[in-house]
């Protein structure tokens, strides 16, 4: 997001659709990928403020080897380079983080706690904090970072463009990227903004079990008032002492 990075575009070189790099073993990255990875993190570079809702179906094993599907509903609010909301709802968790550049707030409502935190200045060092001492993590976080491309091309050894493909009435362009690890599918729109649409994770070596997002009711730079990141605790809440760091 502008102000709260600045997207590197990596110069792509050639007119070969495929190219091969030696890092410990072959890669295949197809050059219409990335140029579309890039244009994706180009257009959420541009944005002074963003919310968005982020629909997730997470599968988990069952009894009897059936598959258990879990459903969340998030709405994300962000406004570079320091300022964010999350508010998520499923079966089990209603919750909130409330991030105002100083402090990050967790709230249960349904336990109906809350704790506080001091956290780095800006969201994504706020988001790495989080995830190294807590092993919180944020929806659709990678998106986010000026570094997305890079670290594709880094931790994936196939980077393929697959082409068109309507989802949810949306025209976007599909690409696939894989390791040893994980199969990602990146659906992309093709339409007035390059904004990601739904990715969908395969796990290879969890049973192939799914992991699928997928992003709607995107608002680009809209008007977010500051109080929106600022937790006002309900007067019968309950102040928990300290998180649990990850040891």
């Amino acid at each position: 997001m502008k102000k709260m990075k600045k997207y590197i575009t990596m110069c792509v070189l050639g007119i070969l659709p495929y190219v091969t790099l030696a890092q410990n073993e072959d890669k295949k990255i197809d050059l219409d990928a990335i140029l579309l990875f890039d244009q994706m993190g180009e257009a959420i570079g541009e944005l002074n403020s963003v919310s968005f809702h982020l629909s997730t179906i997470t599968e988990e094993p069952g009894t009897d080897k059936d598959i258990k599907k879990l459903y969340n509903e998030c709405d994300v609010k962000m406004v570079g380079p320091d300022k964010m909301s999350v508010k998520q709802h499923s079966m089990d968790t209603h919750s909130a983080y409330y991030y105002n550049g100083k402090v990050i707030t967790y709230y249960s409502f349904k336990e109906n706690n809350y704790v506080t935190v001091e956290a780095p200045s800006n969201i994504i060092d706020m988001i790495d904090f989080m995830h190294d001492n807590f092993s919180m993590d944020f929806p659709a976080a990678d998106f986010f970072y000026p570094t997305f491309t890079d670290d594709i091309i880094e931790n994936f050894n196939s980077i393929t463009y697959i082409g068109l493909e309507l989802l949810g009435g949306v025209e976007c362009n599909l690409a696939k990227i894989e390791n040893e690890n994980v199969s990602v599918k990146i659906w992309i729109s093709a339409e007035d903004h390059t904004l990601p649409k739904q990715f969908e994770i395969t796990y290879k070596k969890k049973d192939n079990l799914k992991f699928q997002a997928t992003f709607s009711d995107w608002q680009l730079n809209p008007e977010l008032n500051d109080d929106i990141f600022e937790f006002e605790p309900p007067t019968s809440a309950r102040l928990i002492s300290v998180l649990i760091a990850k040891s």
